[in-house]
């Protein structure tokens, strides 16, 4: 209804799991790297527990769109299963071939070990994940623990991630379940946003959705939202959306504090106490006039008592349907009373994005080429290396001639943003083809796109996230010796350099003999420093370890940290 109104090609507000939209606050960001170590982890359990609503299965679907090409998941959302239930459930979902008729533990147990000794021969990935796991029986949960006893000499045949409110973590530490909790590997409680992230958040949904007004919801508003929510995200969504369309009905462009105070009192009821005194006030003073009337109906003419009665009950206004949607719930129609003369306002009829296109979208549409090659021509620019598609041949091939590796992520912007570097990315152009286009710089809300002529265009975010496929390609400096990832066992010296950079990435220095072997010192040297880059924590110095030591060793990198020309022209 208000889409129109404010300019959004979709409503920023859904309560729905969607990935797009996940702001990712410090500890989102913490609670996802938990996620991807348990989704890449070598067996156990991954316990993330959070309040109802602050984006636990959210952040579950961001993780699932960054999941290797080789690993098998298993979603159950619905835990009120028995344990014969669960078994048959995860067969279900991988696709396991099994009597539908049997009610045995034991067979269920054996078709699933025996899929999982196959996947792993074949070097595939088993995870499990059961959102809601707060719902399991004890009985159910002991049986989660029994299937993490299928392994092989080197590794769990089957990964499980449970996602749960608070109370699961207190079900874990019930005695019967204690070897269950001591199977769990990685434990994350997700709390709400604190006052500060709020606006972010809000900005953040807003620009996905194709707005980058900052005067919707001004920072006045932001201490009222936060006290009434309690920064859980799905509860800010909820009133932001009714807040949103109380100001789409009274024709303005930013949130009130009267307009989220009716906001906030429409999703979670507070004014029921004001009402039934009011209630209470309005049939007494009806009954008093009533007594009235019917004192004086013998002196009233008939017009007069219609006038009179008028006064008590006003007469049935024309109206008109409104239909309004929350969130996950199904459309309903609330009839509202037609406004008189002095509470008019001009309401613009909506316009919807998908049917009707206005020339200004159509200018925000992002540059882009039909060839890949010919997007990396000003990411060598920015690299200081002139290359010609026709000249050079494939983009990566002439990359790996200058020392340098092409590192293809599905990820979406942010993702991008945390490899800070220059990229192609993916994505759709005004007539839905694929193509690509060259991302330079990212500042705020605005990205600097690149052309093989050397200009440069700025466009938003916003519009950059809409046309994307969340597929892109950096280009990466290769250490001398790097023919692949790096992890205990290997020799060379290259594991020197690993040594050196990954201490010196940390402002320490590497004192003592060379070290030829990846020994399990240098191992968890590796590991302390993926944890500070937010990155899966396996000890093994793959290309996005190698990016982050590169970012904090060699400052003369390109990056997507906006270039002084930019700042200045902005």
């Amino acid at each position: 209804m208000y889409k129109a109104h404010f300019n959004f090609t979709e409503k920023p507000f859904s309560i729905a799991p969607n990935p797009r939209y996940l702001y990712m606050s410090e500890r989102h960001r913490e609670a996802l790297a938990h996620l991807i170590y348990g989704m890449q982890g070598e067996g156990g359990i991954v316990l993330l527990t959070g309040e109802v609503g602050t984006g636990k299965t959210t952040i579950c679907r961001c993780m699932l769109n960054q999941i290797p090409d080789n690993t098998d998941i298993a979603f159950i959302v619905n835990p009120k299963l028995s344990a014969t239930e669960l078994l048959a459930t995860i067969c279900d979902e991988l696709g396991i071939d099994y009597d539908k008729r049997t009610q045995s533990i034991k067979k269920l147990t054996d078709f699933i070990n025996a899929h999982l000794l196959t996947a792993h021969a074949e070097g595939r990935h088993t995870v499990l994940i059961i959102d809601e796991a707060q719902n399991l029986e004890s009985s159910v949960l002991e049986q989660l623990r029994l299937l993490t006893n299928l392994e092989t000499d080197q590794k769990k045949l089957l990964q499980i991630i449970l996602l749960g409110q608070p109370e699961l973590a207190e079900k874990l530490e019930q005695k019967e379940l204690r070897q269950l909790s001591q199977r769990i590997t990685a434990r994350y409680h997700l709390t709400p946003l604190n006052k500060t992230e709020i606006q972010a958040y809000l900005q953040h949904r807003l620009a996905v959705a194709g707005s980058n007004d900052t005067d919707i919801f001004p920072s006045s508003i932001i201490g009222q939202l936060f006290r009434e929510s309690a920064g859980i995200p799905r509860l800010i969504n909820i009133m932001a959306d009714r807040a949103l369309l109380g100001a789409y009905a009274q024709n303005s462009k930013t949130i009130s504090r009267p307009i989220l105070k009716q906001a906030i009192q429409e999703v979670i009821g507070k004014k029921h106490e004001k009402k039934s005194h009011a209630l209470s006030w309005s049939l007494a003073s009806t009954l008093l006039l009533a007594i009235g009337i019917f004192l004086l109906s013998n002196i009233w003419q008939d017009q007069d008592d219609d006038r009179a009665i008028a006064s008590i009950q006003k007469p049935a206004q024309s109206s008109k349907t409104i239909v309004m949607a929350e969130p996950g719930i199904e459309s309903t129609t609330e009839t509202l009373p037609e406004a008189t003369p002095e509470e008019a306002l001009e309401v613009t009829p909506e316009i919807l994005p998908e049917t009707i296109i206005s020339p200004e979208a159509m200018d925000e549409t992002v540059p882009s080429v039909e060839n890949q090659n010919t997007a990396f021509i000003p990411v060598f620019n920015a690299w200081g290396i002139e290359y010609r598609p026709e000249t050079h041949g494939d983009a990566c091939e002439f990359a790996r001639t200058q020392h340098l590796n092409c590192l293809r992520q599905q990820g979406d912007i942010a993702s991008m943003r945390n490899l800070d570097r220059p990229a192609v990315l993916t994505i759709s152009d005004e007539n839905g083809v694929k193509n690509f286009t060259s991302i330079l710089s990212i500042t705020g809300t605005k990205a600097v796109i690149g052309s093989a002529n050397h200009t440069t265009v700025e466009k938003n975010l916003s519009q950059l996230a809409l046309q994307s496929h969340n597929d892109f390609t950096i280009l990466w400096r290769t250490p001398k010796g790097y023919t692949g990832p790096l992890r205990p066992g290997h020799r060379g010296e290259i594991i020197q350099l690993l040594a050196e950079k990954s201490a010196q990435a940390q402002n320490q220095q590497w004192i003592g003999a060379a070290r030829l072997y990846y020994d399990a010192g240098l191992k968890e040297q590796v590991k302390s420093f993926q944890r500070t880059q937010g990155l899966t924590p396996d000890g093994v110095a793959g290309p996005i370890t190698w990016v982050h030591i590169n970012s904090l060793t060699e400052p003369n990198l390109p990056t997507l940290r906006p270039h002084p020309a930019v700042e200045d022209a902005s």
